[in-house]
């Protein structure tokens, strides 16, 4: 297999230029072409406003294709909105059906990501929070707390904060065992671990845009499985939401059945734009040789910080690691300031450090990196 040109592709990532990034889990960097086909769009909107209009339209469904064929699923199954956040506030308020019919609990794991779960409190269910051994659990430990009242299991593909890898085929079969709706965040796993829906029961999948698929900030994919919106209809309506919106009847609407009725109004179509160019980036480069790059990178970052005595938490074994690594160490804070007098940049994640790394990192960000940390136990 021919090796690819990291050192030509890490060139088309601006970031790169300022220093050693490892925040890639908070936000990745923009691919140059991405960047110039949001450019474009800004430009194209600003010199030709409404002219050829059907352009914004034809842009539209392309994305939903794109990002079906990504995440294999149909077309009307999927559309962008805002962030991962307001889509799992739609999920649950869709879900309010099984409060009402007695099902109240959402099971997530306890380190899970706040917009995976706030949304399921707020409007009124009761969060089972599973405990985590050190940042580690498994798909069965989710599934142990199912009772009657279940309903459903919510979790992320890759754990924000401890970077501990799920395996998506386990926790749908699980899902299918139980009988019980699963519902995924994959905003720290697609763009470098792809997932097929095709073979997976989900009832409902969001993944903000601007981490590892590198396509900026302000869009989140949204795919809702259609057996689960049967019965669970759309909770919001725009004049986007019906089958002809430029009749504009001001009449009860008859609202569209695909995912792109949640597409309410005008959008940003030079976001959208932009994670369409950035799928297809990660389609030229390959998503088997960028799941191996980012992989292998990480586990040598795994490897320099417990040469340097910490201890990662989350993963235990190799299929359960991720881009992220993350460790305990006291003076969190004290640590970051140190490493950003070096330009290298990590994160403070409830008092852990978080390292994590993307395609463009280097060995020799990571031999930074450890050189750094030597340096800053030595004060």
């Amino acid at each position: 297999m021919e090796e690819l040109n990291w050192q030509k592709i890490r060139e088309f990532y601006p970031i790169v230029g300022h220093g050693v990034y490892l925040k890639n889990a908070s936000i990745s960097a923009v691919h140059r072409d991405v960047l110039k086909e949001m450019q474009f769009w800004q430009e194209d909107i600003a010199n030709r406003a409404a002219i050829d209009e059907g352009r914004f339209f034809e842009l539209l469904q392309h994305s939903k294709e794109v990002m079906s064929e990504f995440l294999n699923c149909l077309p009307e199954d999927v559309a962008l909105l805002e962030n991962s956040s307001h889509n799992m506030n739609l999920v649950a308020i869709m879900m309010k059906k099984d409060l009402k019919e007695g099902r109240n609990e959402v099971i997530v794991p306890a380190d899970e990501f706040p917009s995976s779960l706030l949304p399921f409190y707020y409007h009124g269910f009761n969060i089972i929070q599973v405990p985590t051994n050190n940042g580690h659990f498994t798909e069965e430990d989710l599934f142990k707390h199912i009772t009657p009242q279940t309903a459903a299991v919510v979790t992320s593909v890759v754990q924000f904060g401890t970077g501990l890898r799920l395996d998506p085929k386990k926790l749908s079969d699980l899902a299918d065992l139980h009988k019980v709706p699963l519902i995924l965040n994959t905003t720290q796993s697609l763009g470098v671990f792809p997932i097929n829906l095709l073979k997976l029961n989900v009832a409902a999948l969001t993944s903000s845009c601007h981490k590892w698929l590198g396509a900026g900030i302000g869009q989140a994919i949204f795919y809702l499985n259609p057996e689960f919106r049967k019965e669970r209809p759309y909770p919001l309506a725009g004049w986007c939401s019906v089958e002809d919106p430029f009749a504009m009847i001001n009449e009860m609407p008859v609202p569209r059945l695909d995912v792109g009725a949640l597409q309410l109004g005008s959008l940003p179509f030079a976001l959208i734009a932009g994670v369409v160019k950035a799928i297809e980036v990660i389609k030229k480069i390959g998503p088997e040789a960028i799941q191996r790059r980012v992989l292998s990178l990480s586990h040598e970052l795994r490897k320099t910080v417990i040469d340097c005595g910490l201890k990662p938490v989350g993963a235990t074994t190799p299929t359960e690691e991720s881009g992220i690594v993350t460790f305990p160490v006291e003076n969190a804070d004290d640590l970051v300031e140190f490493l950003e007098s070096r330009k290298i940049y990590v994160n403070n994640r409830r008092g852990f450090i978080r390292a994590s790394v993307h395609i463009y990192n280097t060995p020799e960000d990571i031999h930074v990196f450890h050189q750094a940390l030597q340096d800053y136990k030595k004060q």
